[in-house]
């Protein structure tokens, strides 16, 4: 009777298997039509253009798939897979999940020789051997696997592998996945086995991570944590995932998923010790560290480092350290630093310092220190620096100083350096490597000459300036700093209204003297190297000096003051010429 039972179910498997494969087929993306015609165009541009046909995105590693290489193709109503296997010369694997197909180097194929599959009370027990299928060679590390249970095992060097599964009474399909083969696919039915296939269902694929990014196995923190065995599973696997709602872990591979943890995305992963997942689709917390290959959304908390493989959407703590290789959507604070290796939008705190390599769309704030890679319209706040290498148009605050390749926004800080400058740097020192550098010699109504150097953009430049009275008697030292800006009146003219404020020197270092001067120059410019200048000036000048000392000029003697009712101010309208170079 039991032998009768499984003859009808294998017969009306048979009967069935092609109905289901069929409906599959058609909503398969590989077994689309489509027509493609090019002529030694760039395969990546002809990988574009097929995913705007099939409605679809390919997932592959760019540095093992030639994207730059030329493909000439005549296809007219290929399916997608034919085409595929023409441009890369069928040395490739195709996977398909959701509206992703996985594109993975597989050059080789596997034979797989079952030597023992039977059902042993609660326990299904399968042993055999992986080799190559041309050469017979057999395989060590070879990775054999139940993906519908999560269980896993990886072949000895002879190629042998024993694999323990759960025995529910329902067929066992198990798979055999080997970098750089095609996987192969067998399904055991009580007794009866199904022949290999290498077009794995669908079904078995719930996500997919992009083979794009570099990976957390590659981490220095990767490949302290990270078994041998597991990093071997995960180059076996590829974008191969799992979904779980739990996994619970005492270190990466004691788990509830034991060595097929870096396989499966789960909602929620609770770490002793540290934890190792494909990713996190709700909370993680790990005592000490988290470790996930792919995205990790909603909340995750470590006691000491957070390490992601691909993107973080939503809040990131980790005691000292969170390090994510994709992007971050969302709050990321860490006790000492933070770095991500693509785009930020959103918050990052560190009370070391924030690197950010990517695009940043957001406020970075640091004790220490903030690095934007690219394009960057952001809040940069730090005790001592902030760099943004390339075109910044946010805010910059720093201690000490802050460096912008290209500054569109304002920087505020002790030094401001910008290769070019549409913006505003305030600071005592304001450098533009390639903006507005002037050497300027003038002569005022209080000062026979006056020595200054300036340099910013035309917008807002610093100022450094100092001047003397050149007289035996009534001798004037003054020294400071301002701001001014360039209004250009045409190709030769401009206005330059400058704001200074400087120390005069009247005999008696204890004295305060100081000097604000609001200058309104019309320049023009002879040449691009040397320009003249002239005009009317608004002087305040504070001093709480009474008396004049011998040899030296005593400022309020020198000019009829407008303020008349101070002993302290004394204001005038004065005048300035002068030369400059540069």
């Amino acid at each position: 009777m039991s032998c009768l039972r499984r003859y009808l179910l294998f017969t009306l498997m048979i009967l069935v298997f092609p109905i289901i494969s069929r409906g599959a087929a058609a909503e398969s993306i590989l077994a689309k039509n489509i027509s493609v015609h090019v002529n030694n165009m760039r395969l990546g541009t002809v990988l574009k253009t097929i995913e705007e046909k099939g409605n679809f995105t390919f997932s592959y590693n760019s540095n093992i798939v030639k994207t730059d290489s030329l493909v000439t193709i005549n296809a007219d109503n290929w399916t997608i897979k034919e085409v595929l296997d023409h441009m890369l010369q069928s040395r490739f694997e195709y996977k398909e999940t959701h509206n992703f197909v996985i594109l993975r180097y597989a050059p080789l194929q596997l034979s797989l020789t079952t030597e023992k599959a039977a059902a042993e009370g609660d326990e299904y027990s399968i042993t055999g051997f992986v080799a190559d299928e041309q050469s017979g060679k057999r395989l060590e590390n070879a990775s054999v696997y139940d993906r519908s249970l999560l269980q896993s095992t990886l072949t000895g060097k002879d190629g042998q592998f024993e694999l323990h599964l759960k025995n529910n009474g329902q067929p066992v399909t198990i798979t055999i996945s080997k970098e750089f083969y095609k996987d192969t696919t067998i399904t055991f039915l009580a007794g009866v086995t199904v022949n290999p296939n290498t077009n794995k269902p669908k079904s078995l694929i719930d996500y997919v991570i992009s083979d794009d990014y570099e990976g957390i196995e590659n981490t220095s923190l990767g490949r302290l944590f990270i078994s041998t065995k597991q990093q071997i599973q995960a180059a076996n696997l590829h974008g191969l995932i799992a979904q779980a709602p739990f996994q619970a872990s005492a270190i990466p591979g004691v788990s509830t998923h034991a060595e097929f943890s870096g396989q499966v995305v789960n909602t929620v992963s609770l770490n002793a010790v540290g934890g190792y997942n494909a990713g996190v689709d709700g909370f993680e917390l790990g005592l000490i560290f988290n470790l996930d290959k792919g995205d990790v959304g909603d909340f995750q908390l470590a006691g000491i480092f957070n390490v992601v493989g691909g993107n973080v959407n939503g809040f990131q703590l980790g005691g000292l350290y969170n390090n994510v290789l994709g992007s971050v959507r969302g709050f990321q604070i860490a006790g000492l630093h933070n770095s991500v290796k693509r785009d930020l939008d959103g918050i990052q705190l560190s009370a070391l310092y924030n690197h950010t390599r990517g695009r940043v769309n957001g406020v970075q704030a640091a004790a220490l220190g903030n690095i934007a890679g690219q394009k960057a319209a952001a809040l940069q706040l730090a005790g001592i620096g902030n760099i943004a290498q390339q075109k910044f148009s946010g805010v910059q605050v720093a201690g000490l100083f802050n460096y912008a390749r290209n500054l569109r926004g304002v920087q505020i800080g002790l030094i401001n350096i910008a290769d070019t400058s549409s913006g505003y740097s305030i600071g005592l020192i304001n450098i533009v490597r390639y903006g507005y550098h002037k050497l300027a010699l003038s002569s005022n109504e209080t000062m026979n000459a006056n020595l200054a150097f300036k340099s910013g953009s035309q917008k807002l430049y610093s100022i450094w300036t100092g001047g003397l009275r050149v007289n035996d008697n009534s001798k004037l030292y003054a020294f400071g700093l301002g701001f001014g800006r360039e209004f250009s009146l045409g190709r030769h003219l401009a206005i330059n209204p400058e704001l200074t404020q400087q120390y005069v020197y009247q005999g008696n270092w204890t004295r305060t003297n100081q000097l604000s001067r609001l200058d309104a120059s019309l320049t023009y410019k002879v040449s691009k190297w040397f320009a003249i200048n002239a005009g009317p000036s608004l002087n305040l000048f504070y001093s709480d000096q009474r008396n004049p000392v011998n040899g030296y000029a005593y400022v309020r003697d020198l000019h009829h003051s407008f303020i008349s009712s101070s002993n302290s101010w004394s204001g005038w309208v004065g005048w300035t010429v002068g030369l400059s170079f540069f």
